[in-house]
């Protein structure tokens, strides 16, 4: 029995995992971070500066709590604030693009709680919720995947050896930190569905309507819509709690998953648009991110694959440039699109020697063969990991007008460089 125990428990908490889910979750926090905190850059001093809503004086008089502790305690000069504040929004972007995130997390996490503990009359349920999430994160091994550190970890491996394809990373804690963060989103819906059964409007079905046409969410328009059609309002009220109630005890199996993942999404897209509580919804949406399969995500991937078709890049294997320049272009291709041709060991059928040693070239399925820049241009826009290459290739006029030139040149003096 003991034994049956233990491989429930080790089923439960400790199977082997990509961090694949994680690291969706921890892109879409570091980007509503971001724009949380750009977004009051301007009233930086009036929300936690001594001149402003709480000046400290006034915190250790209205809020002494011994645990709560902040960086901000010790930053007293406005330069200092604008330092910090400049520091923390560096993190952030570091956060979300994945790099130095063993160390960056943790950062991330102290500078959410200084904001957090220093002006706590700021403070609501999704700093509760997003402090959690951060925490797991910092626990878990996140940063292997979707991120910069794994560009520079495929990178390092291509340098040695263009052919070479890292091990994806997977781990039994990073199934175990997915699990926690579950049970959170989880327990979430569980407690607000109860809190909500307990009132009498959600009994009664009007709690939609007393919402819109409540000081905080007042919605003319909604109501104009409701008003004829209460039996919507009815519907409405019912749907959230049948979706709060089921999703802590159905989103478990793998078939009821897929709708109960929908529904939460659904039901927090209507909390942004209609309530526009844009920031908790977004951060509640990533929580729930924690839930994917990583199959569904390979499955994607897989399909994305077959419908763009196979890429073959030929290149110059006896030149140094060519060889790192691709090392770091194909660490970005995570999907491993890009197939790879050295004419100098196996010449190409479709492409002659002498048209591979004034550029690169990209062979298509259809054996049409693109030069040079035209080449990269193709690929940025069906490869997701090159996408941030896209203003660069796609700029209308600006990118045809230099971008040959450029790569031109680099191409005609690649042996010096």
């Amino acid at each position: 029995m003991i034994d049956r125990i233990g491989v429930v428990w080790e089923g439960i908490w400790f199977q082997d995992s990509p961090t694949t889910p994680l690291e969706i979750s921890r892109i879409g926090i570091g980007v509503a971070l971001l724009q949380h905190y750009i977004l009051a850059t301007p009233y930086l001093l009036t929300f936690w500066g001594d001149d402003g809503w709480m000046p400290r004086t006034v915190l250790a008089e209205e809020h002494s709590d011994p645990w709560a502790q902040s960086i901000l305690f010790y930053l007293a000069a406005p330069w200092q604030l604008y330092v910090f504040h400049a520091l923390f929004l560096a993190c952030c972007v570091a956060f979300t693009l994945g790099w130095r995130t063993s160390w960056v997390k943790w950062a991330v996490l102290a500078g959410q709680l200084s904001y957090d503990n220093r002006n706590p009359d700021m403070y609501y349920g999704v700093d509760s919720i997003l402090a959690c999430l951060l925490l797991i994160l910092c626990f878990a091994p996140i940063g292997r995947a979707l991120s910069l550190d794994r560009v520079r970890q495929v990178r390092a491996a291509k340098l040695a050896d263009l052919g070479a394809h890292p091990r994806r990373f997977t781990s039994r804690w990073a199934f175990a930190c997915t699990r926690l963060m579950q049970i959170q989103m989880a327990a979430l819906f569980f407690y607000s569905a109860v809190g909500k059964i307990r009132g009498e409007q959600w009994w009664h079905g009007d709690a939609a309507w007393r919402v819109f046409s409540s000081a905080d969410y007042y919605s003319e328009f909604m109501l104009r819509i409701l008003a004829p059609n209460f039996w919507l309002v009815n519907i409405a009220t019912y749907a959230v709690i049948l979706i709060e109630l089921a999703f802590p005890f159905m989103v478990w199996q793998r078939r009821s998953r897929p709708y109960l993942l929908a529904g939460a999404v659904f039901l927090h897209l209507q909390f942004a648009l209609l309530m526009n509580l844009y920031y908790f919804s977004f951060v509640m949406v990533m929580g729930h991110m924690s839930f994917v399969f990583p199959h569904w995500l390979q499955r994607w991937g897989a399909m994305w694959k077959w419908r763009i078709g196979p890429m073959e890049m030929i290149y110059d294997g006896h030149c140094g440039f060519c060889k790192r320049s691709m090392a770091g272009f194909l660490a970005f291709d995570g999907l491993r699109q890009i197939q790879i041709r050295d004419f100098r060991s196996n010449p190409s059928d479709v492409v002659s020697d002498e048209q591979m040693k004034k550029a690169l070239y990209l062979v298509l399925p259809d054996k049409r063969a693109l030069p040079g820049f035209e080449a990269y241009r193709y690929v940025v826009l069906r490869v997701p990991g090159l996408w941030w290459l896209i203003p660069f290739f796609y700029i209308p006029v600006f990118s045809r007008l230099f971008g040959h030139p450029i790569y031109n040149w680099i191409a005609a003096n690649r042996s010096r460089l």
